[in-house]
C-alpha cells in the first residue's frame, strides 16, 4: 500500500502500535472504537481514501498490537486522549481530522474540546456520547449491571463480567451481530468475531470499570459542559437501526454541536463495515472541506 509506515509509540509504559498509510492532505485519524476490536475495523476506510488522503489509525490500549493492560486505572478517558495526541506526535501530523465510532467517537470529542489546535475536522459515526443522562439505554444499563450475577443469560445480559467469565466466545459473536445489524455480511461477521476473540475478557472488563466510576448524570454534565469547546466543523452520522447507542444521542449532540445529523436508513452501530462506499464518500466530502478550510 502507498507509503505504508508501522510503528509504536510508548506513553507511560504502554506501547501503541500505528499505521499510516496514503500521502494526501489532510490526515484522517481512525479512532479506536472499543477494544474487542482493533484498526481493522477501519481497513474499508484505508483502502478506499489512501489515494486521496493520508490514513492514521491505530490499536487502542487493549488491542490488537498495542499492550494489553488490565488495571482499569490505565484505561480512563484522560489516557485514551493522551494516546491520541500522543501517536499525532510520534507521526508528525500537527493537525488532522479525527474520525470516530462508538467509543472511538467520544476520544475524537475529548480531543476536539481539549486540544482544538490538533483538529481540522470530527467525524462522530454512532458515538457513545450522551448529553441527555439517559439510564434506561441498554448500553448503560448494561454498563451499571456489569459486576451483578444476572438471572438471565440472554441478549444485554451477556455485556457482564460474570456472563464473559462462563461464555466469552458467545458473548463475542452476540454483540458483533448486535452491533453491525441485519444488513451485515457473513464475512463481516466472522471478521468481527476473529477481532473479538483476539482480546480477553479481562482486558475489556479494564475497560468497562473504569468507564463506569462516574454516574450518568455526572458524565452527561460533563459531556455538555464540553459542548462549546469543540469548534472544528463536524460531521454526525448515525444509522437508525444502532441497537448499541440510541440515534437520540446523535441528535442531542448534533444540536449542540451546531449541526444535524446525517441518518443512514437501515444502518447499525457500524456503518463504516456494512456501508463503506456510502460512509467513504461522506467522510472524503467533509474532510476535502475542513481541510481546505
Amino acid at each position: 500500500m502507498q507509503g505504508q509506515q508501522l510503528g509504536w509509540v510508548e506513553r507511560d509504559g504502554v506501547r501503541i502500535a500505528y499505521e499510516k498509510v496514503g500521502r494526501g492532505d489532510p490526515t484522517l485519524v481512525f479512532l479506536p472504537s472499543w477494544m474487542i476490536t482493533n484498526s481493522r475495523l477501519w481497513a474499508g476506510q484505508r483502502d478506499g481514501l489512501s489515494e486521496e488522503f493520508r490514513c492514521l489509525s491505530y490499536d487502542a490500549r487493549g488491542s490488537g498490537r498495542s499492550d494489553r493492560p488490565t488495571d482499569p486505572a490505565r484505561y480512563q478517558a484522560a489516557d485514551l486522549v493522551a494516546d491520541a495526541i500522543a501517536v499525532l506526535d510520534s507521526t508528525g501530523v500537527d493537525r488532522a481530522v479525527l474520525v470516530g465510532n462508538s467509543l472511538g467517537g467520544l476520544v475524537g470529542y475529548l480531543v476536539a474540546a481539549l486540544h482544538p489546535d490538533r483538529v481540522a475536522g470530527l467525524v462522530l459515526i454512532s458515538a457513545t456520547i450522551d448529553l441527555t443522562g439517559d439510564e434506561n439505554a441498554p448500553l448503560v444499563r448494561a454498563v451499571a449491571n456489569f459486576d451483578r450475577e444476572l438471572p438471565s443469560a440472554d441478549g444485554w445480559a451477556r455485556y457482564n463480567r460474570h456472563a464473559w467469565q462462563r461464555d466469552y466466545p458467545g458473548f463475542a459473536r452476540w454483540f458483533v451481530g448486535t452491533a453491525l445489524g441485519e444488513e451485515a455480511t457473513a464475512e463481516a461477521l466472522a471478521d468481527g468475531v476473529q477481532m473479538a476473540l483476539d482480546t480477553t475478557p479481562e482486558v475489556l472488563a479494564a475497560g468497562v470499570s473504569a468507564r463506569s466510576r462516574q454516574s450518568t448524570a455526572e458524565q452527561a454534565a460533563g459531556m455538555r459542559a464540553l459542548a462549546g469547546r469543540v469548534s472544528c466543523p463536524v460531521l454526525v452520522i448515525h444509522g437508525d437501526r444502532d441497537a448499541v447507542v440510541p440515534p437520540t444521542w446523535s441528535a442531542v449532540l448534533a444540536e449542540a454541536l451546531g449541526t444535524v445529523v446525517t441518518p443512514l436508513p437501515g444502518a447499525g452501530h457500524c456503518p463504516q463495515v456494512t456501508r463503506i462506499a456510502e460512509v467513504n464518500a461522506l467522510i472524503s466530502d467533509f474532510a476535502g472541506s475542513a481541510g481546505a478550510g
